[in-house]
């Protein structure tokens, strides 16, 4: 890849993390265009109207998410915007970029799995007990045993499982690193997807390949973690939910524990209290639980 392309200039200019999941849904969709390897990196910036359209359209219908559209739509008008200051591409192919209007995020705002749900999710992943099985389980497991973002979850690296019982996150949003304490369920997880995938350099959740072969070079993609929970949540009967509702899960059942919100704020990894709050969907409950007594009555 040519340093100076459009493609390498725009992801030079973000973090790390954000690095890695832009290229992984940019990759999606060189893979759903049928871009080659070689030829891909050069072709986002000739993305035009007519196939941007078309590129929203079908992630629309593969179902991703608002959000994730959105800043898909976000890196091929900022990659064109490059090409257009470097002079590769005129003008007027990015202001009618411009013209394409956003996803609406509807009214659904996130809600976290019941305690029951992640009682059988877990159950289920256990009884697999395939190498493939068992690192789906691990990986499920740490997202909702430290409520980590899917970008921070797949740049873990070996390393980072300090003692067993902690992980470092060195790039969490904003660069900022902290570090999550394990409950001793996702202790186990861990420890057992480790005696497998062993405690050489390199990811902590690394692809497997058919037949059980565990490839330590090939991480996995935010993309791969989005598809994986999507799928798992799938097979105990959950639609509708998206990977991150394994992190407000991890938040409101800390905040139902009455941890000091500061704390939870803290262990989450937002820099600002006000984030937080938007997860607390406590009194939603509540209000479900007066409903449920107020029908009684009615009998």
């Amino acid at each position: 890849m040519n340093a100076a392309c459009p493609y390498a200039l725009y992801l030079g200019r973000l973090a790390p993390n954000s690095q890695r999941s832009i290229a992984s849904q940019l990759n999606s969709i060189a893979d759903m265009m049928g871009w080659t390897d070689e030829e891909r990196t050069d072709k986002y910036h000739h993305i035009d109207f007519q196939q941007a359209t078309y590129i929203k359209t079908k992630l629309i219908t593969q179902g991703w998410s608002a959000r994730s559209i959105n800043r898909a739509m976000i890196a091929i008008r900022s990659i064109v915007k490059i090409a257009v200051l470097s002079g590769l591409v005129p003008e007027m192919q990015s202001i009618q970029l411009r013209a394409i209007s956003k996803v609406n995020h509807g009214k659904h705002d996130g809600k976290p799995l019941s305690t029951e749900q992640v009682n059988k999710l877990l159950i289920k992943l256990q009884r697999d007990t395939s190498i493939l099985g068992i690192r789906n389980h691990a990986l499920i497991s740490t997202l909702l045993g430290t409520g980590l973002r899917r970008s921070e979850l797949v740049a873990l690296l070996v390393e980072d499982f300090i003692e067993g019982t902690a992980l470092i996150v060195r790039k969490g949003k904003g660069n900022k690193s902290r570090t999550v304490h394990l409950p001793a369920w996702t202790q186990l997880a861990l420890n057992q997807w480790l005696a497998l995938r062993g405690d050489s350099n390199g990811h902590l959740f690394v692809r497997v390949a058919k037949g059980g072969n565990i490839k330590p070079n090939t991480a996995l993609s935010s993309c791969s973690i989005y598809s994986l929970t999507k799928k798992s949540l799938a097979s105990i009967g959950v639609e509708g939910v998206s990977p991150h509702d394994l992190r407000r899960t991890f938040i409101t059942r800390l905040l139902e524990q009455n941890v000091d919100i500061n704390t939870v704020r803290q262990m989450a990894g937002h820099e600002d209290i006000s984030t937080t709050i938007m997860y607390d969907k406590r009194n939603e409950k509540v209000m479900q639980e007066n409903e449920k007594l107020i029908s009684q009555f009615d009998k």
